[in-house]
């Protein structure tokens, strides 16, 4: 999860000329004759027909963006459950809905006069949906944007607050969690609450570095730190060579973590990602510790608060309103690591900006209506439960997929939207995929993985200069992931090698 959003020069000149090598609808090719497509139909079915998967389900749609037509199908109009191929719906919509240069703002509001330095109440922060407020988007440093924030107090003549460091989350419905999600990932980073105030992506990462003995008390440190993260420490130090067995767990309530199990002594560290309860309150602790530690004294302590409290406050004075980068870089953060709480947050922001609720229920609906602006029957080939794919009651049809795919090729935002996907063999969840085939640096794709799913669904350029687009997802398998996307990978390289 540390995948930077401003590339390095060499990179960002491979994207640059990868994005230029767009693909667009030609008319002129005719389209493929029976022969032809009767030999593509031998050379994916032989693929897909794999015998170790014969009791899974496989939907697999191919297109030709150059001729338009349909070069392989294979139950691609029955829904199935796409994991995280349903970030391509998400993404898609929030780019061409609210633009690319659309940006999130959290306002910071003083509850009382600024006298002589001092602020006589509670700083009040008001959450917007802002993702980027967190380590990925920072260099590694979660607490930058918070840094920042404290200069700004400072300059605003504010060095001493009386009351509390207040979040509130004045964008979405309160709802933490997507619904259907499993209870036994929750402690996860990748299933971490949603809030439209989040801090670092809501979770916390946890080393332990054992004792000097075995028997001994291993070091726990939490990072980014804050009160309300503390860790219980359970765990001890195990004989050299013995196995790793270090287990991490929230408290039942609060933010707390618990720590137990072995750590072998001859073992440098253990480090993990853990999910933390309450993101408002996570956010406003750590920035109540950042501005402690920056020379702000805050007599208060780290709260929060709903909207409706708000209303019935009196008048609010604006300090400074932060604004995120714009959806454009944003998109790279999400697409390219598969981040699942920016999925989340896109499609809140979709029903606050549209429907004025910032809901999953109202940004799924105006996803519904903006897939059928573009052509795209989505009342048949969708049921949209999360924005990231994390639910197993996502169901989408690799039709639609295809379809989405096909428009974003057509779009104004068609440059930003095929640099911001991973790239096989280049960045990303497809950095480790396809190295050494003529597939690396030339798919650009969705990845997506759940217990007994795997997807992958974007854009190809054949040996050939053909243009294509795909969407390939196997449910119910029981084999391993790479199992499954040796068979993607092998179609894929058999269609690079058409000659049509």
């Amino acid at each position: 999860m540390q995948i930077r959003l401003r590339l390095p020069s060499a990179a960002a000149l491979l994207l640059a000329a990868l994005a230029a090598c767009q693909p667009t609808v030609a008319r002129g090719p005719a389209p493929l004759a029976a022969p032809a497509q009767t030999a593509i139909a031998a050379a994916l079915d032989s693929v897909f027909a794999d015998t170790a998967f014969a009791p899974a389900h496989w939907g697999v749609l191919v297109r030709s963006l150059d001729r338009g037509d349909v070069l392989y199908e294979h139950e691609a109009g029955k829904l199935v459950v796409p994991a995280s191929n349903m970030k391509i719906v998400t993404g898609a919509v929030a780019l061409e809905t609210l633009g690319p240069d659309y940006r999130f703002h959290t306002r910071v509001v003083a509850g009382g006069e600024v006298r002589g330095g001092t602020l006589g109440g509670s700083l009040v922060v008001m959450g917007g949906g802002d993702p980027t407020i967190a380590a990925h988007f920072h260099a590694g440093d979660a607490r930058a944007v918070f840094r920042a924030w404290a200069d700004s107090l400072r300059a605003h003549g504010i060095t001493r607050i009386t009351g509390d460091v207040m979040g509130a989350d004045t964008a979405f419905d309160g709802a933490p969690l997507g619904r259907g999600w499993a209870w036994d990932d929750l402690d996860a980073s990748y299933s971490a609450e949603v809030s439209g105030l989040e801090f670092n992506e809501g979770f916390a990462t946890v080393r332990v570095t054992p004792g000097a003995s075995p028997g001994a008390v291993p070091t726990v440190s939490v990072s980014p730190y804050t009160p309300y993260t503390s860790a219980t420490n359970r765990a001890v130090t195990g004989a050299p060579g013995s196995p790793v067995t270090v287990e991490l767990t929230r408290d039942a309530t609060g933010g707390g973590i618990v720590v137990a199990g072995s750590i072998p002594a001859d073992t440098a560290f253990v480090e993990e990602e853990v999910a933390v309860r309450n993101n408002p309150l996570y956010f406003a602790g750590a920035l109540r510790e950042t501005l402690q530690d920056a020379g702000i004294r805050v007599d208060g302590r780290a709260s929060v608060t709903d909207l409706a409290a708000l209303r019935d406050t009196a008048a609010m004075i604006p300090v400074f309103t932060h604004a995120s980068p714009p959806l454009g870089e944003v998109l790279a953060g999400f697409l390219k690591p598969s981040q699942n709480q920016i999925g989340e947050m896109l499609l809140r922001t979709l029903g606050n900006e549209r429907r004025g609720l910032g809901s999953a229920g109202n940004g799924a609906a105006v996803v519904d209506s903006v897939l059928r602006t573009w052509g795209l029957p989505s009342g048949r080939l969708l049921s949209q439960a999360d924005g990231s794919g994390l639910s197993r009651y996502d169901l989408v049809a690799p039709e639609l997929l295809v379809g989405i795919l096909a428009h974003m090729t057509r779009s104004p935002n068609w440059q930003t939207w095929y640099a911001d996907l991973p790239i096989a063999g280049v960045d990303g969840t497809l950095a480790g995929r396809m190295k050494g085939t003529p597939l690396a640096g030339n798919v650009h794709g969705k990845t997506g993985t759940l217990s007994g799913v795997r997807s992958l669904s974007g854009y190809l350029t054949t040996a050939a200069g053909e243009h294509l687009v795909f969407s390939m997802i196997v449910n119910n398998h029981t084999l391993s992931a790479r199992d499954a996307d040796r068979l993607a990978e092998a179609a894929l390289l058999r269609l690079y090698n058409l000659r049509l």
